[in-house]
């Protein structure tokens, strides 16, 4: 539910960005590696900042997706631990 309430007022921000930006109609000369095009500001920014949420959400999903493996494994010692200390535990004791 947090990630759902993160996730829609980002986009909120987001459309108000695009909203507020579709009346700027500034054209600005965007150099790239192998070609020029004059685009408007409002569209450069929003394919801007497309791209580095794409990006960010990549990375950041790979990271969690390795926080969530390495948590599972240490479950799983975990559960292996207090298995043999149980079993440590049932044992008599010996003079």
């Amino acid at each position: 539910m947090k990630a759902f309430l993160i996730a829609v007022v980002v986009f909120l921000f987001f459309a108000v960005a695009v909203f507020l930006g579709l009346k700027n109609e500034a054209l600005v000369n965007f150099n790239y590696l192998i070609a020029q095009t004059d685009i408007r500001l409002s569209t450069l920014l929003a394919i801007v900042f497309g791209i580095a949420f794409t990006l960010g959400a990549i990375i950041s999903s790979g990271l969690y997706m390795k926080v969530k493996l390495a948590n599972g494994r240490l479950q799983k010692k975990i559960k292996r631990q207090n298995k043999e200390l149980d079993e440590l535990r049932t044992l008599p004791l010996k003079d």
